[in-house]
């Protein structure tokens, strides 16, 4: 049980860390910030991982909300330039494990 707090703690660390560099890379073009679609998908993957650090305090049917809501916004991601493409896919990535984490832990508590 130690080890899985010690492990959670440092992945949440390392999900801040990420957020806190994968902030300052938005591209700075006017054309990139000109499109409605681009907004709409920024927007909710601002939401989808700023709520990484309450993960714990997530009902299981929030957390499996939140995945759900991870993996549509993967493909709209896979759309975008290859950079902006890699830094945003790994930091949904490790939104969507944290999620995946929580919730699995939450059941298995649950036995």
């Amino acid at each position: 049980m130690l080890k899985r707090g010690i492990a959670l703690v440092l992945f949440m660390g390392l999900v801040a860390v990420i957020g806190g560099v994968c902030a300052t890379g938005e591209p700075a073009s006017s054309e990139a910030q000109g499109a409605p679609a681009q907004e709409a998908w920024q927007s909710e993957f601002d939401d989808i991982c700023s709520r990484s650090q309450n993960a714990m305090t997530f009902s299981e049917q929030e957390l499996a909300d939140l995945i759900q809501r991870c993996d549509v916004l993967m493909a709209r991601i896979e759309k975008l330039d290859e950079t902006r493409k890699k830094v945003y896919m790994g930091r949904l990535r490790m939104c969507r494990g944290l999620y995946a984490y929580v919730l699995e832990s939450k059941k298995n508590d649950k036995r």
